[in-house]
């Protein structure tokens, strides 16, 4: 899971500047893999635990392309244990290879991990925040460190989240077509 904290333990006062920070590094990182190199490359595993951050803030993606040089097999029981943990897009199931969308739905749903501070085999994410959502309680979902910053800023910092939130739902759509490119997720993120 991906925490963000002061080096002493003590809960950053700056919640949301860091959840967006860590978002937009993370989207720029798996940008520049899908779109940046002469050879596009699909990460193929991403999960907060191949996420490094430094001291300030500063993502850095690890273990991208690893399915590229593993057998069927062993590129399989990958893919297998990232489902395990709740990072699996639903077509994966089906049709085997790791794609750019089964990658922007690992990323969805490490946006709802950071902004829940959840494990997302502990939430079943993102179905269950569907549900939220559809019952008007998303503020359930965020974490208690980002609810209490909300309560003391403006309204920018709860719209701001709200509008994050969408955006990782968009990335986690059961429909790899409807799944936003991360072009795309950068422009919104950008946006906020």
């Amino acid at each position: 899971m991906i925490v963000y904290s002061c080096a002493d333990g003590k809960a950053e006062s700056h919640i949301w500047e860091i959840i967006y920070k860590l978002s937009l590094g993370i989207a720029r990182g798996l940008d520049h893999l899908h779109n940046g190199l002469q050879k596009p490359i699909v990460h193929g595993n991403i999960k907060s635990k191949n996420i490094l951050i430094d001291d300030d803030h500063h993502p850095r993606l690890s273990d991208f392309g690893l399915h590229l040089l593993l057998n069927p097999t062993a590129a399989q029981e990958m893919l297998e244990a990232s489902a395990a943990q709740g990072y699996k897009a639903p077509e994966l199931i089906k049709i085997k290879d790791a794609s750019k969308e089964t990658d922007i739905y690992s990323l969805g749903v490490i946006f709802l991990e950071i902004l829940t501070r959840k494990e997302p085999t502990s939430l079943h994410l993102p179905a269950s925040l569907k549900n939220l959502f559809l019952e008007h309680k998303i503020n359930e979902t965020f974490s208690s460190d980002l609810i209490d910053q909300t309560k003391n800023k403006t309204s920018t910092i709860e719209e701001g989240s709200v509008k994050f939130f969408h955006l990782a739902m968009a990335c986690c759509s059961p429909s790899p077509v409807l799944r936003p490119d991360i072009k795309q997720i950068i422009r919104k993120l950008e946006e906020l």
